[in-house]
């Protein structure tokens, strides 16, 4: 599958605005529901599910983090991605601040396609110049970009 497919325009968010990893989460839910409509009467649900798996452990390393749940009820996919350029304390298991968020919503029934998904964004993660080009993009269709040509890499 090519997951640069799963990406549109409304799920990317550019000049995050956060301050520490609640007000990211916050930003990251309000994200998916832009880029799923359907999901805005579930809005709190999603929040608490993304606070709930990073009190697990970080999902943050190297400059990205990648929190991630399943929901049931969920059809579809939702990722989204968001930039912030200075990066913000996500308590990284390197102790490094983030600066670019991927965060996944996924069917509780599709373990499988998740673990893809995810392996594929931690690949583009560890790309030496992957949170540097990120940070550089001006608008939402360049950063598709950057993932379609890291993606061939």
């Amino acid at each position: 599958m090519n997951f640069v497919e799963l990406f549109k325009t409304e799920g990317i968010v550019l000049n995050l605005e956060a301050f520490d990893s609640d007000s990211a989460l916050s930003s990251l839910t309000d994200a998916h529901v832009a880029n799923q409509p359907a999901l805005a009467d579930r809005k709190d649900e999603i929040l608490e599910a993304l606070k709930a798996r990073e009190s697990q452990g970080s999902t943050g390393a190297s400059g990205v983090g990648i929190p991630h749940v399943k929901l049931d009820g969920v059809s579809e996919v939702s990722i989204v991605i968001a930039i912030h350029n200075e990066g913000i304390d996500f308590n990284a298991l390197d102790g490094e601040d983030v600066n670019v968020f991927f965060s996944i919503l996924r069917p509780a029934d599709d373990a499988d396609n998740h673990l893809d998904l995810l392996r594929w964004v931690a690949s583009l993660a560890q790309h030496e110049d992957f949170v540097s080009f990120a940070c550089q993009a001006s608008d939402s269709s360049q950063v598709i970009d950057l993932l379609s040509e890291l993606a061939e890499a």
